[in-house]
């Protein structure tokens, strides 16, 4: 297999700007982000991550997670291999959901149902010989069939769980970059609530914001420094705009079109942010702000500094 593109991996804690960046980047002409923005078959439970590295219980970040990491335990008692049930998920699940406007959302955006199943056959026959490479394989061929464009040198997605799998993502792919967009947690978590995939209380959210940071921090700590980018959302759009896009400029080499210029000055404007909506939204903002204190001051404690920009 030839590597023609190199896998740029995006991520966060979810609500931090992680599908603004992909949909900033793309609009250069070697720059590809996959449909759907997250393609989720290699971080999700059962994924290539859980196929090739049996990820620790340790990992899930909910009573859910927990339940799924134990009910994939029972299946691989019950005889179905774990290729098989990768494929399964990948022809189900990922393959085709209904989105939050209605319309299908999976795989099923960027390829035929033809292709998948013809990609999955080359996977199930070649990981009884190397399941690592049978992996790489799969997710190339996945990949590049997506593009619509000549000349492709970099292939993104923006699920946010990317950022707490790097180490074992780096494991499959040593020559992909990270690009983990951090976010204050207090307009994380406010988000986060109104979503229908998070918790539905802002103050339980703000754990959750921690957890991620902590997961995320621990396993970006493994991968070498000329291959992750941390950008704060906050600077980028605001505070030190003009850095911020030159360090991702420099990141990643974008340059010699003026497509993803534009996009930065007409979309990646302060009142899209909603900083501080929480503060007239939540039920009580002086407890919401003391509990978002303590949280910084743990973090700092175990060498995680989020700076606190208002």
């Amino acid at each position: 297999m030839a590597k023609e593109f190199t896998p740029v991996f995006v991520g966060g804690t979810g609500r931090s700007g992680t599908t603004i960046i992909l949909n900033m980047l793309k609009s250069h002409p070697h720059f590809h982000s996959s449909m759907p923005r997250e393609i989720r078959y290699i971080t999700d439970r059962k994924g290539l991550i859980d196929f090739n590295f049996r990820k620790s219980i340790k990992r899930e970040e909910s009573l859910r997670g927990v339940r799924n990491h134990i009910v994939g335990k029972v299946l691989a008692f019950t005889g179905k291999g774990p290729a098989h049930i990768v494929a399964k998920r990948m022809q189900g699940l990922w393959w085709s959901q209904v989105g939050k406007k209605g319309k299908p959302r999976g795989l099923v955006q960027g390829i035929s149902e033809e292709q998948l199943s013809q990609a999955l056959k080359v996977f199930i026959k070649g990981q009884k010989r190397n399941k690592i490479q049978a992996s790489r394989e799969l997710y190339y061929s996945l990949s590049s069939l997506q593009f619509q464009k000549p000349d492709v040198q970099y292939f993104a997605d923006s699920t946010p769980t990317n950022m707490l799998n790097a180490d074992y993502i780096y494991k499959l792919f040593p020559e992909a970059k990270f690009i983990n967009m951090v976010r204050d947690g207090r307009d994380v978590a406010f988000s986060v609530s109104r979503e229908r995939w998070g918790p539905n209380d802002p103050y339980e959210a703000l754990a959750w914001w921690e957890k991620r940071i902590r997961l995320a921090n621990r396993a970006l700590s493994t991968i070498p420094a000329h291959l992750k980018l941390e950008l704060r959302l906050e600077d980028l759009i605001v505070r030190k705009r003009e850095e911020a896009y030159a360090s991702l400029h420099e990141f990643i080499n974008i340059s010699g079109d003026v497509s993803v210029r534009q996009f930065f000055d007409a979309e990646m404007l302060a009142e899209r942010m909603h900083e501080g909506a929480w503060k007239s939204e939540v039920s009580d903002p002086e407890k919401y702000q003391e509990i978002y204190e303590k949280i910084l001051l743990s973090l700092n404690r175990d060498g995680i500094t989020i700076e606190k920009f208002y």
